[in-house]
């Protein structure tokens, strides 16, 4: 006898899963993120430029540029933008040393004010920084890995071409982004371990 589950049940279901289920992850090895639906990903962070100190033109030549590099692609990939909290607090420790060694009260005034603003910018939770990814994947199968670089390879220098500087991630990096999707207040101190389900 066979039974089904109804649609109540499969949301209870549902409902119950992990972080860890619910995204499939299986094990993280160097920049490679293994799922348990039997895929490999992986993510090229592209260093932002600031278009606003560029004239119109300069930016249309940048777009213009990235799309005729990318027009080659025939794979899918996907975009992916997150904020991440900015760690300000070594700024904030070297702010504090400098008004414990400065004699000026005037400039001890100064050094105060600059570090209730950085106090109120990590308390506020508006010190982001965006970050930038291109997600590739390939299936899980025999000579994946091999493709998988190639291909991050290839779509690396046709950002550089366009003029945009890319970053491989390393395993810690690739945890770390991670941890921004699923914790993103304490992703910037915390590693979580997503090996061994």
């Amino acid at each position: 006898m066979e039974l089904k589950l109804s649609k109540k049940n499969k949301k209870t279901n549902s409902a119950n899963l992990t972080v860890n289920e619910f995204l499939k992850i299986k094990d993280i090895r160097d920049d490679l993120l293994y799922t348990t639906d039997g895929y490999i990903f992986t993510y090229i962070q592209v260093l932002p430029q600031n278009t606003r100190l560029k004239t119109y033109e300069e930016q249309a030549n940048i777009a213009l540029n990235l799309a005729a590099e990318l027009s080659t692609e025939t794979t899918p990939f996907t975009l992916f933008m997150t904020n991440r909290p900015v760690d300000v607090s070594v700024m904030t420790d070297y702010q504090i040393d400098m008004m414990n060694k400065e004699t000026d009260p005037q400039v001890q005034s100064l050094l105060s004010q600059r570090i209730e603003s950085l106090n109120m910018l990590a308390n506020s939770g508006i010190a982001l920084e965006e970050e930038i990814y291109i997600k590739i994947w390939v299936k899980d199968k025999e000579g994946a890995e091999d493709e998988i670089y190639s291909r991050q390879n290839r779509l690396s220098s046709e950002l550089l071409n366009a003029g945009f500087k890319t970053k491989m991630l390393s395993e810690a990096n690739l945890q770390q982004l991670v941890d921004t999707f699923t914790n993103p207040d304490s992703s910037t101190q915390e590693s979580q371990n997503y090996y061994n389900f």
